[in-house]
């Protein structure tokens, strides 16, 4: 999940920069992928989606994909590093033993919440049906 949404992230600030509205940066990233995506990867699998999107995403898959997994690789390779030595675990740890953890997590996700794509989102889902 957290590839997914670091993904979102950079097309999302990539969007904006460029002139898109905070609802169409949503709905071109999250909403595309929650709502349309991935109940098809889901019921179909993955090979059946490249095979059954349209020709500009098939292209951006073949042709971009190693540029993209050579870009996250290095991250999720010390990710997985800091993983299995414990670091993950004891910063979790560390964290979550602090006294004031629930109030420094609220705040953290508050922080998060109120970030222009997902207010965007939560109007969004009103309008759904």
């Amino acid at each position: 999940m957290a590839e997914s949404v670091i993904g979102i992230g950079g097309i999302r600030t990539v969007l904006r920069k460029n002139g898109h509205s905070p609802s169409e940066a949503f709905n071109e990233t999250v909403e595309e992928l929650t709502q349309s995506l991935m109940p098809l990867v889901a019921e179909n699998g993955m090979d059946w989606m490249y095979r059954n999107c349209s020709t500009t995403a098939q292209r951006g898959a073949l042709d971009w994909r190693h540029r993209f997994r050579d870009a996250v690789t290095p991250l999720f390779d010390e990710l997985y590093e800091r993983v299995k030595t414990g670091e993950e675990a004891r910063v979790v740890i560390e964290e979550c033993g602090r006294a004031d953890y629930r109030e420094r997590l609220e705040t953290e996700l508050a922080e998060m919440a109120d970030q222009e794509i997902w207010r965007a989102g939560k109007r969004l889902r009103q309008l759904r049906p």
